[in-house]
């Protein structure tokens, strides 16, 4: 499974009843996912939340390996905060925050699984254009967000082979040979991302 489908998940068609439902009741949902677990102190209440998360990924009729898979390295950095709040004591505030990051997570997949990016761009430029008046720009907001979306997983994809080519050279425990190719390529990445928005009028020149 690719970077992409690792971490946020993409587009798999299908007849649930997530892939008819209109894309602003999906918005809602994961709001009423998100909000209350960040807002929330309460680790049962994360934990309820999450186990409601899986439970709606699961129901978009996408393999459960993209509905629920996560890569290895989001699986480490998970259990080190939840490892070292237990070690000081907060082991229930260490279990609230990897509970409440994995509820934004799949909540998010919700989204990309049974929604194309394209609609949901349209959506989030339909949502915000009432504030135009306050010189709000609702294509630039969308077009950002469009950019996240598939940058993270291009930053994700670039780890995953920095780190097997650094294996294969004896080099996997050299932070320096994991960090800095990464950061190359995240660099070149986001300078080719910027002429390419230059290129159609979107860069800083047509403020």
């Amino acid at each position: 499974m690719d970077a992409s489908r690792a971490l946020l998940g993409v587009y798999v068609p299908a007849r649930s009843v997530w892939h008819r439902l209109g894309v602003g009741w999906k918005y809602v949902v994961f709001l009423g996912l998100a909000i209350p677990a960040v807002a929330s102190r309460s680790v049962w209440l994360s934990l309820g939340l999450l186990a409601l998360s899986l439970l709606l990924a699961a129901s978009t009729r996408a393999p459960l390996r993209v509905a629920w898979g996560l890569p290895w390295g989001l699986v480490a950095m998970f259990a080190a905060i939840a490892g070292f709040h237990a070690l000081t004591g907060e082991w229930r505030l260490g279990l609230t925050l990897v509970s409440t990051m994995l509820v934004a997570l799949y909540g998010s997949r919700l989204l990309l699984i049974t929604t194309p990016i394209p609609v949901l761009v349209d959506a989030l430029v339909r949502a915000t254009t009432p504030l135009c008046r306050f010189g709000f720009d609702p294509e630039r907001f969308a077009l950002a967000v469009a950019i996240m979306v598939r940058s993270i997983p291009f930053v994700a994809a670039s780890f995953g082979d920095v780190r097997d080519a650094a294996r294969a050279r004896g080099l996997e425990r050299n932070p320096l040979a994991l960090v800095a190719p990464v950061v190359v390529q995240t660099v070149a990445f986001a300078r080719q991302t910027g002429d390419a928005l230059a290129a159609r009028g979107l860069g800083e020149g047509d403020r």
